[in-house]
């Protein structure tokens, strides 16, 4: 392979311009993360890097679509994080249907009186439900295997997806977002963030969830109306439990943060810190096949550009 040149570059802590790094150093790959900036336009003459390995999922903020048209090669984690972020899809939705959010506060107020717990803290089961899913991504299919054993009627809408294939996954395909919302008792919002689907999930479809129902967001917060959800939440008329916001990081500070009975994490559906060596180790697989003349796992296509948040 011959002689490799490495150099780390990190935009929090270098005072040296991106733009001019890659003019400087003017690499064949890069290994791109969360905080890598966007890949600018070359000046004149100068070589475009040939391959971007992303570690994360999100490519929108590491490459431009031009770098894809004009033959650049780029993959991501695929889907090495998906089964660990439908996994913080489920969790969310059981704290919510049995009221995590309310234990503290019964231990401290009801314990001594032994009042019903299950019937204060109005626990509910996730057996038997009609189940909503928007979008049908690599999480919504890990999730669906998931929720296989609590007997559930799983409905699904994403914008572009052919029904025969939500159909052969075992679900049912329904023709609009609204039929969608309106027959769901648990919703889970799974949908890449694009143009088209930016502030989808309205004021109006979040009224249309039946009394009780448990609102999920594991794919991007700035799909969602956050205004009418924070409405919907503090009524206590849906339970609502989120991975994602407008503005993140969440902070106390966060819109949601103050609506008790909403349940947040910290954007932490995946990768889970024991999974963060795997997702090195198939970046690492990549570029060696990328030398290696063969092809790269999990690579990013136009399509899947124009799909993905």
């Amino acid at each position: 392979m011959g002689e490799v040149a490495v150099e780390w570059y990190d935009p929090l802590d270098s005072t040296e311009p991106w733009p001019r790094v890659l003019r400087r150093f003017q690499p064949t790959i890069i290994v791109a993360c969360w905080s890598t900036p966007l890949l600018p336009e070359p000046a004149a003459g100068q070589p475009l890097p040939r391959y971007v390995c992303h570690l994360a999922g999100s490519v929108r903020n590491v490459v431009p679509r031009w770098f894809i048209e004009q033959g650049g090669l780029v993959s991501n984690w695929g889907s090495a994080v998906c089964e660990q972020v439908a996994e913080q899809a489920l969790l969310l939705a059981l704290a919510a249907l049995r009221n995590v959010s309310d234990w503290h506060s019964y231990i401290r107020d009801y314990g001594p009186l032994r009042a019903n717990p299950a019937l204060v803290l109005r626990t509910k089961s996730l057996y038997g439900r009609r189940v909503g899913i928007h979008g049908f991504g690599r999480i919504a299919r890990a999730l669906l295997d998931l929720l296989h054993p609590f007997r559930v009627d799983v409905a699904v809408y994403s914008d572009g997806v052919p029904p025969e294939c939500i159909l052969a996954h075992g679900a049912t395909p329904l023709p609009s977002l609204g039929e969608l919302f309106a027959q769901s008792e648990i919703l889970f919002e799974c949908e890449a963030l694009t143009p088209h689907t930016q502030l989808s999930v309205t004021r109006n479809l979040l009224a249309s969830l039946p009394d009780d129902a448990v609102f999920v967001n594991v794919g991007r917060g700035l799909t969602v109306d956050e205004a009418a959800l924070k409405q919907e939440a503090a009524s206590g008329r849906l339970r609502v439990a989120l991975d994602v916001v407008h503005e993140e990081p969440v902070t106390s500070r966060t819109e949601m943060f103050s609506v008790n009975s909403a349940i947040l994490s910290p954007h932490i559906g995946g990768p889970t810190s024991d999974e963060h060596p795997r997702c090195g180790e198939f970046a690492l697989s990549n570029i060696q096949r990328y030398l290696s003349g063969e092809p790269v796992h999990a690579r990013i296509t136009l399509e899947s550009f124009d799909r993905s948040t």
